[in-house]
């Protein structure tokens, strides 16, 4: 149920409309696996503005290990056991380097700091398959923060989740021109 109401609240977010900036940075990601951590995909909306404070929304689902049944149990000693990402965070973003430098190759850098919440379902290899390990969940705080490279009308986003201890590559787009 955390997951769905994580996840929904997440897409209410980013559907019920954004404000006009100087430009609107959306990405989809990719969340490395990390450790016990299995990888995730992600999806972020960035203010970016040359001048003062933005703000963001993004967010992680994490993408379950093959063999995953969400509805099966088992019994016994599991093999291997692992954690799936759901987090959502918001924050601040600033620029780090604006339009104005003489670097050729990229238009800004922004950077962007934030808070959020997630949990990392706890899941655990029995035989062949994958299932809920809820002794291994883990719910809290997370720490999110990142760079976005800025082009013409494309960005590169890296980025870091505390919770999960992962890094996360992006590549969005503007969606408006100053």
């Amino acid at each position: 149920m955390k997951k769905i109401m994580l996840s929904a609240s997440f897409a209410l977010a980013i559907s019920s409309g954004m404000a006009r900036s100087e430009s609107t940075f959306v990405d989809v990601n990719y969340q490395v696996k990390q450790s016990d951590t299995t990888e995730g995909i992600g999806l972020g909306v960035y203010q970016l503005k040359d001048e003062g404070t933005g703000y963001y929304l993004n967010g992680t689902i994490g993408l379950p290990p093959n063999g995953y049944d969400s509805y099966g149990y088992s019994y016994g000693s599991y093999s291997e056991r692992g954690r799936v990402p759901y987090i959502a965070s918001a924050g601040a973003t600033f620029a780090a380097v604006g339009p104005g430098s003489l670097v050729p190759f990229y238009k800004t850098i922004h950077s962007y700091v934030g808070i959020g919440y997630g949990t990392l379902q706890g899941v655990a290899k029995y035989g062949q398959s994958w299932y809920d390990l809820d002794s291994y969940t883990k719910n809290g705080v997370n720490l999110n923060g990142g760079f976005i490279l800025g082009f013409d009308s494309f960005g590169i986003n890296l980025g870091f989740n505390s919770l999960s201890k992962s890094v996360y590559i992006g590549i969005g787009m503007k969606t408006d021109k100053k």
